[in-house]
């Protein structure tokens, strides 16, 4: 018989404790900015404050652009991670809000709406931080993304109603 890959105490020590803005960077930032440059800014904050904190800029027809960072960026997807994974709890009785001691039902569609705003808002100001790297791409030389980002999550969508 095969074993399995990993245990129960495995998935809660590495996913269960896992920090919520953690996940966030390692999917998201990380996805975006590939692993060199990303690995290069955890280490060395100090050399991207620019793109970390966002500013104004020139681009190379003279025009100005302004982007509003990556911890910006980082603060809207660990924001939307949070309302989709809040103060719910999954029971045989679906998803609820414990309240007291009595559990209520979540309203899905608040939740929903919030959850795909939040993601929205972070995937722009992503959009505008690939922006900055791709008009100043002499100045990231281990940035190699080619301008485009992926939407790491899985897209709901209430029917009926």
């Amino acid at each position: 018989m095969l074993r399995c890959l990993i245990t129960t105490d495995e998935v809660y020590k590495l996913a269960g404790t896992m920090s919520i803005h953690i996940e966030s960077e390692n999917i998201d930032l990380k996805s975006a900015l590939g692993d060199a440059l990303f690995l290069d800014v955890k280490e060395h904050p100090e050399n991207y404050s620019e793109l970390l904190n966002g500013s104004f800029y020139t681009i190379e027809c003279g025009g100005k652009r302004s982007f509003v960072g990556l911890k910006t960026t980082l603060a809207y997807y660990t924001y939307a991670r949070i309302v989709k994974n809040g103060d719910g709890n999954v029971t045989r009785f679906g998803f609820v809000n414990k309240d007291n001691e009595y559990s209520s039902r979540s309203d899905f569609k608040e939740k929903l709406m919030a959850y795909n705003d939040a993601f929205s808002v972070a995937d722009r100001y992503m959009k505008e931080c690939v922006r900055y790297l791709n008009d100043n791409k002499k100045d990231f030389p281990l940035y190699r993304g080619s301008g485009g980002i992926n939407a790491n999550r899985v897209t709901f969508r209430v029917l009926g109603e």
